[in-house]
């Protein structure tokens, strides 16, 4: 507070100069804006309208919950203020009375202790002090001290209050501006710190309107672009040209809609080389929502991109170099998820990453076994932390297992606890095969050198047959003394249903005796079985599906077999062949020791010759198959078959359908119409054209000799049988046999033909042992079997067995459309064979040969023709009318020609008739075919030959139904 050494005056001034001055201070006071300038000069100039020796202002701080003092002496000095406690201020008592506080006298006053005994020191008496209140706020208080005891009274008072609303205005100003000079500063100061910070920040930085107009940008993305502020609105010209479209899209949209945009692309720096930035943007709104404005940040991403792309490429390279590794690569956490699996792991089970990151993977393909063994060890590495590996089965994409040695190895922190396991796993199927089989091997031949009792023998190796090789079934047969028959010696089939026991079964027409007789091994499946027209092997009915089946061979000799069996689907391969023939040798060797060596020696000795003779025997069916190759070649009547009438495409068309079959077919027709060359024709499109064409004239060998010729003869069968003679069926074996003018053969022969037909089987004349008959036949006639069987001649039950497939061939008159061609064809033929040039046939003998009836069909038209080419001299081709005798034969009607047209207008009248009833339908129980008793192809073949329009009738049926 300030000390006046003036005695203050008793006597006032008049009110009139006191408010005069108190006007000009207060005019004065306004002009201050400064608090402190304010409060000094208010020291200096209240003296001239009040009598104070000290004074002071107390502003209360609300933040700090305080008082600011300030004091002033005499004349105007700075006085210092104790720090005082709120309470003990006048200030605070006025600021929260809001009325005058007024102390007469210091020594009476016990309130404010600290402060009265402060002013006592320096002189002070009585106190006055006033609120500084305005109508916006509370400020705080004034005071005045005199050195006179009750120096303000109630007039005294009433001025300073007046004088400490003006004071109070005045310090409301100044603290106004100060606060306002203060808040300037530290926006100055903020803005400062901020454009610095913001200068300084790792990336582009820039704020724009809410219409997308740039509003500020830091100096980073100035000195990037290298452009003003000014220049930067075209900024979509910066980004590459293959973002643009999206990122201007992008934009566009964010601003549309005030959404936040996230995007990467790339931007041209100022040295013109583009680089990556994530670019983002946030909107500020104003309290109503509105968008004040969008705050953007570009990062410059491009070393990241880089890294990322060659960190991209390196795991490519990686994954590349782990994918062609030849083993299964997995990494598994340490709760036994997996992570990661390569591709031929993916390969081998089948199944994506997906699906093993889902599943259990170990129990999904581990075998049962195993698995319960890799738990217990890997429960034991992860206790230890620990690399350990194992030998474990694992099921491929197939369903079967593969041995595997698996290593795994654990990658630890710092801490050594187990991250992951990185799990590799080697394909040792193979060893562990080649090592079960070797022991096999080793076991059998241990159990050969030193068990002689065969049952107790066969029975052990049978079971470490089963298990080696994963079958279900192992069985030994041997055959009977007849050689006719295989016994089930030994059988290891814990899950058989009954199907296959201990019995014996026909050598002939079953698997083992197949392998037996042929001494091949076999492997197949259920299909193979069936398609061998093996349909009653028991192997199908006990569900079996694979199966192995080896010939017990020892020193050349077939002792029996040896059948193994699966229920899977998991075919023998090459190398099990291999090896089983390994095992049949030693099985077979274990058999020759216990067996007699007499025997073995007797046996051998058979056999042996038994290999000789099928030996001499193969070489002469080779030199036999090549001579009647060569015999049909020199043999063959046509070259090709000439024609195009409907009648003999309709036989075409026949061939065409049942040549590719196995089926038998009986040929009819007169004779020379070609039943051989359709024959032929057959053949040639059949499986079996590659194999031999034996054609036999049934009606040119003695009756005595057909069976022998068709089925040949053993050595002493017979007078003259000197040697075995293979018959015309084995020579043909697999190919076709074609059996002309069948009519003919003798009623015994019938009978063992018959037999062969449903048995497919025969025997030679004068041997017992069953041969199986492979050949296709083809029969042919000219006879009417039908009229022979009701004559006695010929059995039924035969016809039926050849009348498979029946084609009827139409003799040549039947088919005058192809006369012109065949004269050209045998007159090209034998004139090239006679060393002649004929070009050409005059119209009459043409014309005369259309109109002869040709009873010996082709034959004779063949027959005319060569005769013709030998004694013609020119060039033109004539016949001499003369040898076109239409004189009748012996046994026919005077007049062949009327009577054969007779017949056929009488046959046409009848076919037509029959047409007319069946609505024009051939076929079927109401056709025509049925009602003349004729076979559907015979009438079709008869209706093109008569030229009847079948379809006419149909019209007809159809106008009288409608």
């Amino acid at each position: 507070m300030v000390m006046s050494d003036t005695n203050q005056s008793a006597a006032g001034t008049a009110a009139t100069e006191r408010y005069e001055a108190l006007f000009r201070v207060s005019q004065t006071l306004i002009s201050i804006r400064s608090s402190e300038e304010l409060f000094r000069l208010l020291a200096g100039e209240l003296r001239a309208v009040v009598n104070f020796y000290v004074m002071g202002v107390g502003i209360y701080d609300e933040s700090a919950h305080e008082v600011r003092l300030t004091s002033y002496g005499e004349p105007g000095v700075p006085l210092q203020v104790p720090k005082l406690a709120l309470e003990e201020t006048f200030t605070w008592w006025v600021f929260q009375h809001q009325q005058p506080l007024i102390i007469p006298s210091l020594d009476r006053e016990t309130r404010f202790p600290a402060v009265a005994a402060m002013l006592k020191e320096r002189g002070v008496r009585s106190v006055c002090a006033l609120p500084l209140t305005t109508v916006h706020r509370r400020l705080g208080g004034l005071a005045v001290g005199s050195t006179e005891s009750d120096a303000y009274n109630g007039e005294e008072v009433r001025f300073l209050s007046l004088v400490a609303n003006q004071v109070a205005l005045a310090v409301d100003d100044a603290l106004n501006f100060d606060a306002s000079h203060h808040a300037q500063e530290a926006l100055q100061s903020s803005t400062k710190q901020f454009r610095q910070i913001v200068d300084n920040i790792p990336g582009l930085v820039s704020t724009r309107s809410a219409t997308g107009a740039p509003e500020f940008v830091n100096r980073q993305m100035l000195e990037f672009f290298g452009q003003s502020l000014e220049q930067l609105p075209d900024w979509s010209s910066l980004i590459h040209p293959d973002d643009r479209e999206r990122v201007v899209s992008l934009w566009r949209r964010s601003v549309d809609t005030g959404r936040p945009y996230d995007v990467e692309h790339r931007a041209r720096r100022a040295d013109g080389v583009y680089r990556w930035l994530h670019a983002r943007g946030q909107v500020l709104r104003d309290a109503d929502g509105r968008i004040v404005r969008w705050c953007n940040m570009l990062t410059d991403i491009d070393d990241r991109k880089r890294v990322e792309e060659a960190l991209r490429t390196s795991e490519l390279n990686l994954r590349a170099i782990v994918d062609a590794i030849p083993q299964f690569i997995a990494v598994i956490d340490a709760e036994g998820g997996v992570l990661y699996a390569n591709q031929l792991l993916l390969q081998y089970t089948g199944w994506t990453l997906e699906d093993l990151k889902a599943t259990d993977f170990p129990a999904m393909i581990l075998h049962p076994h195993d698995f319960e063994r890799l738990r217990a060890e890997r429960q034991k590495a992860l206790a230890r932390g620990a690399p350990f590996e194992l030998e474990l089965r694992a099921r491929r994409n197939d369903g079967q297992y593969r041995w595997f040695l698996v290593r795994y190895n654990p990658l630890r922190d710092d801490l050594e606890n187990v991250l992951r396991w990185y799990a590799s796993a080697t394909d040792i199927d193979d060893r562990k095969r080649a090592e079960d089989r070797l022991q096999l091997l080793l076991d059998v031949t241990n159990q050969v050198v030193s068990n002689l009792q065969l049952s107790d023998l066969l029975g052990a190796i049978s079971s470490s047959v089963r298990r080696v090789m994963q079958c279900d079934l192992v069985s030994v047969c041997f055959p009977d003394t007849e050689m006719k028959r295989l016994q089930t010696f030994v059988i290891d089939f814990p899950d058989s249903k009954g199907f296959i026991r201990e019995e014996l079964i026909s050598i002939e027409g079953s698997l083992g005796g197949f392998v037996f007789r042929t001494g091949k091994p076999w492997a197949g499946n259920a299909s193979d079985l069936l398609q061998s027209g093996l349909k009653n092997e028991p192997a199908i009915a006990e569900g079996l599906k694979t199966g192995c089946v080896l010939p017990l061979v020892s020193r050349n000799v077939v002792l029996g077999v040896l059948a193994l069996g699966r229920r899977e689907d998991n075919p023998f391969s090459q190398v099990d062949i291999g090896f089983l023939i390994q095992v049949a040798n030693q099985v077979a060797i274990a058999v020759e020791n216990a067996t007699a060596y007499g025997q073995i020696e007797g046996a051998r000795a058979e056999l042996e010759k038994a290999f000789g003779e099928i030996k001499d025997l193969k070489d002469r069916l080779q030199d036999e198959n090549v001579a009647l190759r060569e015999q049909i070649d020199q043999a063959l009547m046509f070259e090709e078959i000439v024609g195009v009438s409907p009648a003999l495409r309709a036989v075409i068309s026949r061939v065409s359908k049942v040549a590719p079959t196995d089926s038998t077919v009986l040929l009819t027709g007169e004779t020379g119409t070609g039943k051989e060359l359709i024959a032929r024709a057959i053949h040639k499109r059949s499986r079996g054209s590659s194999r031999a064409f034996v054609s036999v004239n049934c009606a040119a060998i003695p009756a005595s000799l057909i069976a022998s010729e068709l089925f040949g003869h053993e050595k002493g069968a017979f007078t003259g049988a000197t040697q075995r003679r293979l018959g015309r069926f084995e020579l043909a074996e697999e190919g076709t046999i074609f059996l002309d003018e069948v009519g003919e053969l003798p009623a015994e022969t019938q009978i063992t033909l018959l037999h062969v037909l449903q048995e497919r089987e025969f025997q030679r004349v004068g041997g017992n042992q069953s041969i199986r008959a492979n050949a296709r036949v083809i029969a042919a006639t000219n006879r009417d079997l039908e009229a022979a069987i009701a004559e006695g001649t010929f059995r039924s039950d035969l016809f039926y067995r050849l009348n498979v497939f029946p084609i009827e061939i139409p003799p040549l008159r039947e088919r005058k459309e192809d006369i012109p061609l065949l004269v050209e064809y045998f007159i090209d033929r034998f004139a090239r064979k006679a060393g002649k040039s004929i070009r050409g046939m005059n119209k009459k003998t043409l014309s005369l040969f259309l109109s002869y009836p040709w009873p010996g069909n082709i034959r004779e038209l063949q027959n005319v023709v060569e005769r013709s080419v030998i004694v013609c001299e020119t060039e033109n081709f004539s016949v001499d009318e003369s040898w076109l005798s239409r004189k009748p034969l012996a046994n026919e009607p005077k007049s062949q020609s009327e009577l054969s047209q007779k017949f056929a207008a009488q046959e046409k009248e009848m076919i037509e008739a029959a047409l007319r009833a069946s609505g024009g339908r051939v076929s079927g129980p109401s056709g025509a075919a049925a009602k003349l008793g004729l076979h559907r192809s015979t009438l079709e073949s008869k209706i093109a030959s008569l030229k009847i329009n079948k379809y006419r009738f149909k019209t007809a049926n159809s106008s009288k139904v409608s």
